[in-house]
C-alpha cells in the first residue's frame, strides 16, 4: 500500500504558479529566488488551495486580506500584521476568507542561504507563523520593498544582495521567536471567525446579536472568540468594513457625502462624517480629495 504522503500533491517551483496563481499569460520562468505582491493581478492567490506540499521555501508577509492556512495539523487565521513560513515537504492548505489580499511572497530554494532548515519556523514542530504588532510590520516592510527592488534590478551582484536582505529577515524573525509565539487557537474558533467575517464581508448592515443569531451562538460568545483569534472584536471589524465600503463609493461614484451617509444607514450625517474621520483620519470630503490627487 501507498502512503499517505505520497497522496499529498508535491507543488515544484515550475508548477508553482499553476496551483498558486493566474492567469497563465503572466508566468515567467522559476529561478532560485523570486518575489511578488499578493494584489498583484498575475498573482493572485486563489481562493481556495487544496492540500499540498511545496518543494521549496515560501514567505509571506501578510498587509491586507484574511483567510485560514493550515500548516500540517495546525490552522491559523491569517490577517495583517503576520508573517508565515512553509518548509519544503510541510503540508498545508488555503481557504480566502475575502477577496482581495495584499502584501509580498518570496519562494527561494534550499541553496539559496545555508542552513535554512535551522530556523525554528522552518522546523515541523515550530509555529510558522508570527504576529507583527505596528512597529515591527513597518520594520518588515521596508526589508521587502527593498529585497523587490534588488529583485527588478539589472545590477549584476543583486542576487548576493537579496540573499543579505533575507538573512536580515530570516534573523529578526528569529528573534522574535524567541519572545513570542501566537496561539494557533482551536479549529472551531478559527471557522467561527471566518464565518463572521465572510458575513460582514457580504452584508455589513445588520446588528451584532443578528450575525450571532445567523452562526447559533450567543453575541458574548461571538465577541471573546473573535477577539481571541484576530485582536479585534467583532464591533471593529464590522466598523472597519463599513468605514471600506464608504470608501470605495467615495472613490468609484459621484454621490454626495449625504447620499453615502443614507446607503450606509446613518441617520446622522455629522455623526457618519466624524465615524469615517475616526478610522481613517481625514474627513469623507477630504478622502475623495485626496484620492482624486492620487
Amino acid at each position: 500500500m501507498r502512503s499517505a504522503k505520497h497522496k499529498i500533491p508535491v507543488i515544484t517551483g515550475s508548477t508553482f504558479r499553476d496551483k498558486y496563481f493566474y492567469p497563465a499569460d503572466a508566468r515567467t520562468d522559476t529561478s532560485k529566488f523570486e518575489i511578488h505582491r499578493r494584489e498583484d493581478e498575475a498573482y493572485r492567490c486563489q481562493p481556495l488551495i487544496t492540500s499540498n506540499r511545496l518543494d521549496f521555501y515560501m514567505v509571506v508577509l501578510v498587509t491586507g486580506g484574511e483567510g485560514i492556512k493550515t500548516f500540517g495539523t495546525k490552522e491559523y487565521y491569517i490577517r495583517q500584521g503576520m508573517l508565515c513560513f512553509i518548509a519544503p515537504g510541510m503540508v498545508t492548505n488555503w481557504e480566502s476568507v475575502v477577496d482581495e489580499h495584499q502584501g509580498y511572497i518570496m519562494t527561494f530554494d534550499e541553496q539559496i542561504l545555508p542552513k535554512l532548515p535551522a530556523y525554528p519556523f522552518f522546523q515541523v514542530d515550530g509555529c510558522p507563523v508570527i504576529t507583527l504588532n505596528e512597529e515591527q510590520q513597518h520594520y518588515f516592510h521596508h526589508y521587502f520593498q527593498e529585497i523587490e527592488k534588488e529583485y527588478q534590478s539589472d545590477h549584476p551582484q543583486k542576487l548576493e544582495l537579496i540573499k543579505a536582505l533575507l538573512r536580515v529577515v530570516l534573523i529578526k524573525t528569529q528573534q522574535l521567536y524567541t519572545v513570542t509565539e501566537p496561539v494557533a487557537g482551536s479549529n472551531a474558533a478559527i471557522r467561527l471567525t471566518a464565518a463572521f467575517m465572510a458575513l460582514i464581508e457580504k452584508d455589513f448592515e445588520q446588528q451584532l446579536s443578528a450575525y450571532a443569531g445567523l452562526l447559533n451562538v450567543t453575541q458574548n460568545h461571538l465577541n471573546d472568540t473573535v477577539k481571541a483569534v484576530t485582536g479585534k472584536t467583532p464591533g471593529t471589524h464590522l466598523h472597519e468594513r463599513i468605514i471600506k465600503e464608504a470608501a470605495q463609493l467615495l472613490i468609484h461614484t459621484q454621490f454626495t457625502i449625504a447620499e453615502i451617509c443614507y446607503k450606509l444607514n446613518f441617520s446622522d450625517q455629522s455623526y457618519f462624517i466624524r465615524f469615517f474621520k475616526r478610522y481613517t483620519g481625514v474627513t469623507p470630503g477630504q478622502y475623495r480629495t485626496n484620492a482624486k490627487l492620487l
